[in-house]
C-alpha cells in the first residue's frame, strides 16, 4: 500500500458528499486470479489505457438503473453509485477512458491528466503523475467530482484514500470489447450523454462487423501478439485483442491460454510455430525469435477504448493486405 501523502490537507470546496452521489456495494469484485495477471501488464499497456464478441452492443442498461431522476451506476468493482446530476470536475486515470470521455464531448469538463495521455487536447491540463498509485495530493488539487480509476490490486491506496474524503470515482476494467462497450454506455450515462453513449457503441459495432466482413472467408495466418517483457508476454484468451485478430482474419497461436495475458518461454513461441509475430512500432524483439518474421502495428493497437474499430481495421490490413490492394 502507498504511504499517506505528507501534509495532505482536507478537501476544498466541489469536494465531498454534496456531489450528488453516494456508495453503497452491491456485489463482490472480480476475483484475485483475474487481476493478477494483468496487474503485471500495466507497465506495457498503461501509455494506451463477462468475455463479449465484436457484434456486442452493451446497452447502458447494463450498468445503470433510474430510480425517478436518480440514475444508479454499477461500476466494474461491484459497487453502486447514486448520480443525480452529471459531475462538472472529472479526472481519468484511464487514458482509454480519457478517450471515451473526449468521444462523448466532456474534454471541457476534464481537470487533470495523467503522465500516459497523449492527446494533445489535453496537454495543457495538470498531471496526477502515474495513473496508478498518482499523487493523491494533486489529484485533490483539482477538486474533482468524478474520477474515473483502473479496477485492479495494483493501487489499493487512491479508492480507500478517494472513500475516505468522499470522493466519488467509478471503477473500470476493459479488458475485452464486450467491457470497452459497456464503460462507453456507463460513462455516458455518468457524463449525462446516453444518447452520444449509444451513438459510439453502435458505430463501434458497426465499424468492427464491417472489417470482419471485408476478410471473410480469407485463410487465417496464424499469428502471436508480442507486448514485451523477458520472457515476453503474449495477448491470450479473454482478451481485446485476441478478440481483434479473430476479427481481423488472423489465429492467434496463443489463444487457448490465459485468460488474458501470459509470459511465454522464447522455446514456446518458436514451438507454436506462428506465421509472423505482431508487435507495436518500436518494440524490441528479443534477440533468439529474430528468425521469426515480424509485422509491425501501431501502438495505439493496444488502447482498449473507443479507437478499437480503427485498431480492428489496421490489423487486417497488416494480417491481410492482399485484400486491400
Amino acid at each position: 500500500m502507498v504511504a499517506p501523502v505528507p501534509g495532505l490537507l482536507c478537501p476544498g470546496p466541489g469536494i465531498g458528499r454534496s456531489t450528488g452521489l453516494a456508495l453503497r456495494p452491491i456485489r463482490p469484485q472480480r476475483g484475485p486470479g483475474r487481476t493478477a495477471l494483468v496487474s503485471c501488464l500495466i507497465g506495457i499497456l498503461w501509455i494506451l489505457g463477462a468475455c463479449g464478441g465484436a457484434e456486442e452492443e452493451s446497452s447502458a442498461t447494463d450498468s445503470v438503473a433510474h430510480q425517478g431522476s436518480v440514475q444508479q451506476l454499477i461500476d466494474d468493482a461491484g459497487r453502486s453509485w447514486d448520480l443525480d446530476r452529471p459531475p462538472e470536475r472529472i479526472v481519468s486515470l484511464v487514458p482509454s477512458a480519457t478517450g471515451i470521455l473526449i468521444a462523448l464531448g466532456m474534454r471541457d469538463r476534464l481537470v487533470a491528466r495523467t503522465d500516459f495521455d497523449r492527446d494533445e487536447a489535453l496537454a495543457g491540463l495538470p498531471s496526477v503523475g502515474g495513473g496508478l498509485n498518482p499523487s493523491l495530493e494533486r489529484l485533490l488539487g483539482v477538486r474533482p467530482e468524478l474520477v474515473i480509476r483502473f479496477e485492479g490490486p495494483s493501487d489499493r491506496a487512491t479508492p480507500e484514500t478517494l472513500d475516505n474524503l468522499g470522493v466519488v470515482h467509478l471503477a473500470v476494467r476493459p479488458d475485452t470489447i464486450g467491457d470497452i462497450q459497456r464503460i462507453i454506455g456507463l460513462l455516458a450515462a455518468a457524463v449525462g450523454e446516453p444518447e452520444r453513449g449509444a451513438e459510439l457503441q453502435r458505430e463501434l459495432a458497426a465499424d468492427l462487423e464491417a472489417v470482419r466482413r471485408s476478410v471473410q472467408g480469407l485463410p487465417p495466418p496464424r499469428v502471436a501478439f508480442l507486448l514485451g517483457g523477458d520472457p515476453p508476454w503474449v495477448a491470450a484468451s479473454g482478451t481485446f485483442l485476441d478478440e481483434l485478430l479473430t476479427i481481423a482474419g488472423g489465429e492467434n497461436v496463443f489463444g487457448d491460454e490465459g485468460p488474458l495475458y501470459a509470459p511465454m518461454s522464447v522455446e514456446e513461441i518458436i514451438r507454436r510455430e506462428p506465421d509472423f509475430l505482431l508487435l507495436t512500432e518500436g518494440s524490441r524483439i528479443p534477440g533468439s525469435l529474430d528468425r521469426l518474421p515480424v509485422r509491425r502495428v501501431p501502438e495505439s493497437v493496444q488502447s482498449p477504448g473507443v479507437e478499437v474499430g480503427r485498431s480492428a481495421a489496421s490489423l487486417a490490413r497488416i494480417l491481410h493486405p492482399e485484400a486491400f490492394r
